[in-house]
Order: structure tokens, then sequence, then C-alpha cells
């Protein structure tokens, strides 16, 4: 079902066979993780014998190059070059490819490279040999692919066949491939697998006849629906049955329209920190190898890995921050656009809400980049009828989802808090038996502290509204917003206004809370609104905009000096935000 098994095993003995008869072996040391780059200009490895290409490569810690061959350059080239390599410590790839390298009759140009490889190799000292050669062939650029997929699949399976006999009679030097990770949606016989059940998954197969494939993972994230680790998994377990190994190969060209692609405009420290968690996780699998970086020209345009911190803007209060409702926005794409945003908007703090059907792997990169960037994250959840006993069980499960996590995760990928936007008051009890609610509601935010507290340092808030000041809670010598703010860590008051000053501005409605959270000496956070509403002019910055707000917030923290539990402000959210009025 999946090819010849012993034409890979064939060319295993023999490449080890050559190997003892050279005394070849590669300078990368044995149990170090790969780390590669393309080399796409050939003739870098000529000027100076390539010193500027080991330069870069070691400015990047690069301990393998795939080089572009160009057979029309002296041997002596790439003796000199491939002995500074190996004096270096860095393995030199051959690479070649071309999309028509895979029709039927263009083989000719791939045969050639590797009888030249293999003489050249033959001729050349050990420490001047080519470690393999690395196809980069993607046959699915061409327009039958699109028109019809399976004679050219056929027919690139059949060139790869012509290609390892060839090798086979050649000394048997490894050939390594390049693979996107979707290929295994493809069968050898160029049919979809969700619909042939009888024929290899392509990707398989090229696993079972090769020793080395490079996956090119083309994301931005490491984790999430869309992220390098769960896109790669099924190759990561095919390969670690069929004995190949794998190095995980991302990109940094730009990409218009296709920017989670690539880490183009990102910068350097994303894309180690993404590389060092594809690592990490990958670990287990026997067949991970180590990682590949599309190319060693853009690679070098992406923003140096030290970056001096955003200067924190003036007049701001210490948390600046934002509601992300949307869980998909993180778990789908891993959320770069949100901490692309909030760096632009020298944003500090968010409540993340959490999609408990989602694996944990699906927040841990996110969150990991976040706390890199300074940004506090609290897991959110809610809904008014949390307010009801019956619906306890519903903040039980998020506070367990959150601890269970977070003593899964490492430190650094861990939630600080959990944060609670209940507002019974839009349910029918409110008006039919308020005070029954109210007690429950009470109840439950108390269960959500205590339970919270059991076994973790985790912080506890809650949306809060402004008016509830005017409420008392039954049974209770206390209004409701005492009780909430004496609960809780902290408190987000929902003030609900677009200007700072004035009888009903943001500094008049929360002025009661801030007194008795002074009192309690409890911190407390200003939520400001975005979002279109009805419901009155005065309520949100909709119509007057994203700088107008930011001269309203400017303002607080003078309006609000007197006040210890004053702690800053957050924009209510991310989605009306990022899409405001200027």
């Amino acid at each position: 079902m999946f090819g010849n098994p012993s034409r890979k095993i064939i060319g295993l003995l023999l490449l080890i066979g050559g190997i003892i008869m050279t005394g070849f072996a590669s300078p990368v040391e044995a149990g170090t993780d790969i780390r590669a780059a393309w080399v796409w200009q050939a003739k870098s490895v000529q000027d100076v014998g390539g010193d500027e290409l080991l330069a870069n490569a070691a400015k990047h810690k690069i301990n393998r190059l795939y080089v572009n061959v160009d057979m029309n350059l002296s041997n002596e080239v790439y003796r000199t070059f491939i002995a500074k390599a190996s004096a270096a410590g860095i393995a030199v790839e051959a690479l070649g490819g071309d999309p028509s390298w895979a029709v039927t009759g263009r083989e000719a140009p791939m045969l050639r490279l590797a009888s030249w490889v293999n003489e050249y190799n033959q001729e050349a000292s050990a420490d001047e040999r080519f470690d393999a050669i690395h196809l980069d062939i993607k046959p699915y650029v061409l327009p039958a692919w699109k028109e019809d997929a399976e004679p050219l699949v056929q027919s690139w399976v059949a060139n790869m066949e012509l290609l390892l006999d060839h090798i086979k009679q050649h000394d048997g030097i490894a050939v390594n491939v390049d693979l996107p990770f979707w290929l295994d949606s493809y069968t050898v016989a160029g049919t979809r697998t969700s619909d042939d059940a009888d024929n290899a998954p392509l990707s398989r197969w090229f696993m079972e006849q090769f020793n080395h494939v490079t996956l090119l993972a083309y994301r931005d994230n490491a984790q999430g629906n869309n992220g390098i680790i769960q896109l790669i998994e099924q190759e990561m377990n095919w390969a670690d049955a069929s004995g190949a190994s794998v190095t995980v190969g991302v990109n940094t060209k730009p990409m218009p329209g296709e920017e989670f692609t690539s880490f183009a405009g990102k910068g350097a420290a994303q894309l180690e920190s993404v590389m060092a968690e594809v690592a990490e996780t990958l670990r287990d699998h026997t067949s991970y190898a180590g990682s590949a970086v599309h190319d060693i020209v853009y690679w070098g345009q992406l923003e140096p890995v030290e970056q001096p911190a955003p200067e924190k803007p003036t007049l701001q209060p210490e948390i600046r921050g934002t509601y992300i409702w949307e869980a998909s926005q993180v778990t789908d794409d891993g959320g770069q656009h949100i901490l692309e945003f909030a760096t632009e908007q020298h944003i500090n703090f968010l409540y993340v809400r959490l999609d408990l059907d989602q694996p944990y792997s699906s927040y841990r990169s996110f969150v990991k980049r976040a706390q890199a960037q300074g940004i506090e994250i609290h897991a959110m959840g809610g809904h008014p009828i949390w307010g009801r006993t019956e619906n306890r069980p519903r903040i039980e499960r998020l506070i367990n989802y959150v601890k269970n996590y977070n003593a899964e995760v490492e430190p650094d990928e861990r939630f600080q808090g959990i944060h609670l936007d209940i507002e019974p008051y839009t349910l029918p009890e409110w008006n039919s038996d308020r005070d029954a609610l109210l007690s429950e509601w009470a109840a439950n935010i108390a269960f959500f502290h205590e339970e919270t507290k059991k076994d973790s340092s985790l912080e506890t808030s809650a949306d809060l509204a402004v008016w509830l000041d005017t409420l008392p809670l039954p049974g209770q010598d206390m209004s409701v917003s005492e009780f909430m703010i004496r609960t809780l860590d902290h408190v987000s008051l929902m003030a609900f206004r677009n200007i700072a000053e004035g009888s009903n501005g943001i500094t008049a409605v929360v002025s009661q809370e801030m007194e008795i959270a002074d009192r309690l000496g409890k911190p407390l956070l200003i939520s400001v609104e975005m979002k279109e509403n009805h419901e009155g002019a005065h309520i949100s910055f909709y119509e007057k905009g994203a700088a107008e707000m930011e001269r309203e917030l400017a303002k607080l923290p003078d309006l609000l000096t007197e006040y210890e539990a004053y702690q800053g402000n957050m924009v209510h959210a991310y989605d009306y935000w990022i899409n405001a009025k200027p």
C-alpha cells in the first residue's frame, strides 16, 4: 500500500556504506537540532569564498544550508565554500528544483543534478562534500494541478522513483525533499484521500521512500487549529512510524494577502519564539529533527530580536486593556492580529473569552507571545444566566479549565486570572423577582472567588455596572457594588460614558465605587464603550471615534488622582476598537 519499503532500506544501507567507505560525516553534531535555511542565491557561495553567507549563517546560528546549485560554477568554488562551512559546523545540501521536474519526460535536469553532485562528492575530500541533495519541486503551482491533479501527481511519483533508482546506482547519497503540510490530502494516485482509501497518502509515500523531509508548515503561530503543531500532527506520526526524519519549515518572505503564512513584518523575536515552541512540543516525536527558515535573505530582513520597549504614552495609568470576545480570534489563527494591535495601542492587559471545547494547545502560544510582549492575560467567560444558582456548574467548568490549563503549561503560558461578565439584569427575572436574582448572583460570585482561590493564585474579577451602587444586596448591609468589590480581587466598572468630566461623566459615575474600593484597599478598572449604542448619545465613543476617546481617557488620571483604587482603563471591545472611527 505504501510503495516498495525495501527501496528505502536499500538506499539507507548504500548511504551508510558510502559514509563508511569515504569516512564522510556531517559536521552537525549528533543530537543537535537542525537549524537550516534555504539559500536560493546560487552565486552567494562564490564571492570571497562565501564569507558573507557564512557570516549570516553564524548570525542566525544556522548549522545546515540548503544551497541552490549552479553547475556552471567551478567545483573549486564549492570545495572552498563547503570546507569553510564544515569548519564552522555547517552542513551543506545541494538545493535544486523546478515544478516541471514532476512532469513526465522533464526529469532530466533533476537526474543531471544528482549525477553532478555524485561526481563532485567523489572527487572532493570529506570536508568538502555535499551532505545531501535537497529537492524543492512544487508541481502544485502548475496550472495542471488545479485542472486535474491526478496525472501530475502520478508523474511526480514516477519521476521520484526514477531518481531513487538513479541514486541507488551512484553510491546512495541522501535525498531530502520539501513537502507542504497539506499534501496529506492527496494520495499517490492523485486522488483526494477523503475519497480514496485504497492508495497511500502522498506525504506518507514520500516518508516511506526518503530518509528526510522538510515540511513546509508556513504559518506564523505554533498553536491553535491553524497553527503549525496541529497542522503537521499527522505527518509527524507517519514519520515516526516510517523512520524518516522531519525538519519543520517556516517562511519569512512577505506574502501580501496571506500574512498568516509568514513572519515577514513580525520580527525575529516572534519567529524564534514559535520555532522554540514547536521544538519543545514536538520533542517527543522520534522523527523531529529541527527547523528550517525560508529563506536566508528574508530572514535577515526581519526586525532584530532585541527591540526597545515602546514608550508608554503620557497621561496614561498603569493598565490599558481591552476585551477579546471571539475565542476563535485566538484559536483559529493564533491571534497575531490582536498582538499587533496591542503593540500599536500600547495595550498591556486583555480579558480573553475561552472556548472550553478547545484543547489547551489552542491558547499556549498566544498567551506566551502576549506575556513576552508585556501583556497580562485573564481568561474570560460569562452570560446573564450565570447569575442563577442552577448555572453555577458553568462557572465551575471555566474555573476547572483554567486551573487544569495552568497546571499543564509552562509558567509563561499561564493565565493570570479569571474574569466574569454576567449582567443578570438583562434577564426577565430582574423585573419579576429581583431580590432572589440578586441573592443568587452574589452567591455565585462568592462561589467563583472561593473556588478559584482553592489551590491557585489566580486573580478573580468581574464587570460591574456603575449604577449597582444604588441597589442594596438583600440580607446584607451593603450595596451590590460594595459586595462585588469586597469579594473579588478587582472589578471593571462599566462606566459607559463618552466624556470624562461633568455631572454625568466618567469621573462622576465612578466616584462612589472609587471611595468604596479605597476603603477596602481594592483596585478598580474603568471600562468605556466603543460599540454602537442606541440608548443615548452619551454612552459610547462609537460616533466620536478613537481620537476623542483617547483625549477623554487621558483626563482620568488627573481627575481621579485622589483615588488609589484607580488602576487603569479597559476599552469594550477589541472588535469595535480596531474598526473605530479615527
